[in-house]
């Protein structure tokens, strides 16, 4: 293997155990943080509009504009409680509000 090819997965290993820290790292406090709202942990479905709040607040705090996605889901055949993906929709969108800059021509 030749060095810009290790180099290559080199990065990608690293940014895949980065996020896979960020993601656990965050997991719990946003469980935490739905406690906090008094959503229990079950099966309960989030309100869209709680969804899009928090999103915003992180379009706000990063600067990026951050899309919300909904999964399609189908029953897989013989398996009553087992569902398959089957396509994703984009269901909301925020752009950040502070600290906006626009870009110099």
């Amino acid at each position: 293997m030749d060095a810009p090819n290790e180099l290559m997965q080199e990065l990608s290993t690293l940014v895949e155990e980065t996020g896979d820290k960020i993601a656990e790292d965050y997991q719990f406090a946003f469980l935490e943080f739905l406690a906090q709202l008094n959503f229990p942990d079950t099966d309960n479905p989030i309100p869209l509009k709680l969804w899009v709040a928090i999103a915003q607040a992180f379009a706000d705090a990063s600067g990026y504009r951050i899309g919300l996605q909904a999964v399609v889901v189908e029953p897989i055949d013989g398996e009553p409680t087992s569902y398959r993906a089957v396509a994703h929709r984009e269901v909301a969108s925020v752009e950040p509000t502070l600290f906006v800059q626009p870009a110099e021509e």
